[in-house]
């Protein structure tokens, strides 16, 4: 958006990252890691602004979160939420919507090729609702597709790009003969789009896959 200074990131994209929790283990570390290695070709002297953090996955090494490790996370988060990772969409360039889904969490990020960069628009999380949590692997795969649907259809809806899973979620979807319910409204909803299908592994997948894994905190305690 406009403001006076210049162009900047809706607080609203961006949110999922400002927010991310410090790390209380070497899960949720390894998450966020995950996110930031995705996109370390574009952080500058990547390797030393994360020493204290990569220090802690060492063998041997007590888990202590302290000032360096929270300088550390603090600071790759700032560069996660700028440029040149971080940008505004164009009217040029195929988006990909990159979605995945834990046992507890879903997470959908897009982005878009500027000038054969892949650039970050805005990225997006939530909890699974108790229902959710009891959902096949299958289902919550595709119902994260749909949650990154809905959450970037200003930017997907009318135009064809690519979506990017780790899972075989909408290829089993398109598969199912008489979808009922649930999956028929999903594959409605699914359809009104133009785009095409690429199976990524989770070992390619850092970006989605971290956001899907990000720690909850619980903020009505």
């Amino acid at each position: 958006m406009q403001s006076s200074n210049g162009i900047e990131v809706q607080d609203a994209k961006i949110a999922t990252i400002r927010d991310w929790p410090s790390p209380r283990n070497l899960r949720q570390l390894r998450s966020f890691l995950g996110l930031c290695s995705y996109y370390r070709r574009f952080v500058l002297q990547f390797t030393s602004v994360a020493a204290p953090l990569h220090r802690l996955q060492n063998k041997n090494v007590t888990f202590e979160w302290g000032a360096k490790e929270e300088d550390a996370l603090q600071e790759l988060k700032r560069r996660l939420m700028t440029t040149p990772i971080l940008g505004m969409p164009t009217d040029e360039g195929t988006y990909y919507l990159d979605t995945d889904a834990c046992e507890t969490w879903l997470g959908a990020i897009l982005s878009q090729d500027q000038g054969g960069a892949e650039i970050v628009i805005a990225c997006a999380s939530r909890t699974l609702t108790k229902p959710e949590i009891n959902y096949v692997t299958t289902k919550r795969e595709l119902l994260a597709v749909v949650y990154g649907l809905k959450t970037f259809r200003q930017y997907l809806l009318g135009r064809r790009f690519i979506i990017r899973t780790n899972h075989q979620a909408l290829q089993w979807y398109r598969r199912t003969p008489e979808p009922m319910g649930q999956l028929e409204r999903w594959l409605t909803f699914i359809e009104q789009y133009n785009f095409d299908i690429v199976h990524r592994p989770g070992t390619r997948h850092g970006n989605a896959d971290a956001l899907s894994r990000r720690p909850h905190v619980n903020t009505h305690a």
